[in-house]
């Protein structure tokens, strides 16, 4: 039976930031990383280390990294492309190599500029590199429950990437909803199938976004399918920049209310999420979609409830 734990990587610093309009200085981004510590999220990523001509926002996750006080038990993570960015990475600090793949070979082309066959060959490079000092690797698979520019995914890509991923070391695979097309019942025709292909060979997670307002529901399918991590984005913000329409993350304190709720143990502390939340709202002087920033928990008030 499935445990009642689920672990929330926080991915705000990195993918919420990184299509952010107006510039985010490294010290605000320091702090939010820091805010999401002291709230007990377990897994943040911290930024990224790929190209600042296509990313420019994240141009200064080697400084990021450096500026950070590390709280224990707590991973700080980096998303990498190549080799390179994983070596950059490594030497910045990173605890753990978050790698971007995509199963839509036109998505592939437009944010990596490969095909999905030459991504896993920079894949196992990435390996590579990670192994010399046991850092582990996590996958991203993007796209996989919809592309806007291909449509409908069949699952036998995500399971058949899933198997090449595992193949090659990866030791957790992320499904991602990149521009929030799924619904429950895809979350419950891909999950299940490559759980069974994978098995226990690497952690099966999610990754969803609330285009259309669907993230929450999908998380609760993903918790029937037996899914215990999951990716968030404080107060869900988050984006892609080369993928049209995919607005924002699920909000980390929306899945952490959620969760509260139904009985799952995210070791957060829902109070100071929100106030981190609030914190970057105010330095990036925008309103963010998160609802349960604006009205808080559903107990705020009522503690004998």
């Amino acid at each position: 039976m499935p445990s009642n734990k689920v672990v929330i990587r926080d991915v705000g610093p990195r993918d919420g930031l990184q299509n952010v309009e107006g510039t985010v200085s490294t010290a605000d981004k320091v702090a939010m990383v820091e805010a999401l510590a002291h709230a007990g999220v377990s897994r943040i990523e911290v930024g990224s280390f790929v190209s600042p001509k296509a990313v420019p926002a994240m141009a200064d996750s080697p400084e990021v990294f450096a500026g950070i006080t590390r709280m224990d038990g707590v991973r700080y993570e980096a998303l990498v492309v190549n080799a390179a960015g994983a070596q950059r990475a490594i030497d910045a600090g990173a605890d753990e190599l978050c790698i971007a793949i995509a199963v839509s070979e036109t998505f592939s082309q437009r944010n990596v500029r490969k095909t999905v066959a030459e991504a896993l060959e920079e894949v196992a490079a990435i390996v590579a590199v990670a192994s010399r000092t046991n850092t582990p690797c996590s996958a991203g698979v993007s796209s996989v429950f919809g592309c806007v520019f291909e449509g409908k995914i069949e699952p036998s890509a995500v399971v058949s990437l899933s198997r090449s991923l595992v193949d090659l070391g990866v030791g957790e695979i992320m499904l991602a909803d990149t521009t929030g097309m799924a619904a429950p019942r895809d979350v419950h025709v891909v999950v299940p199938q490559v759980l069974a292909e994978i098995g226990s060979s690497a952690t099966l997670g999610l990754h969803f976004h609330n285009t259309r307002g669907l993230a929450i529901a999908n998380v609760m399918a993903g918790l029937s399918e037996g899914i215990r991590n999951f990716d968030t984005s404080l107060g869900g913000l988050g984006g892609c920049p080369f993928a049209p329409g995919a607005t924002g993350n699920v909000a980390t304190e929306e899945v952490a209310h959620l969760l509260a709720l139904e009985g799952y143990d995210s070791g957060i502390d829902l109070n100071l999420l929100i106030s981190a939340a609030a914190q970057i709202e105010t330095a990036l002087g925008a309103t963010l979609p998160s609802q349960v920033l604006r009205a808080g928990a559903r107990w705020r008030g009522h503690e004998a409830w």
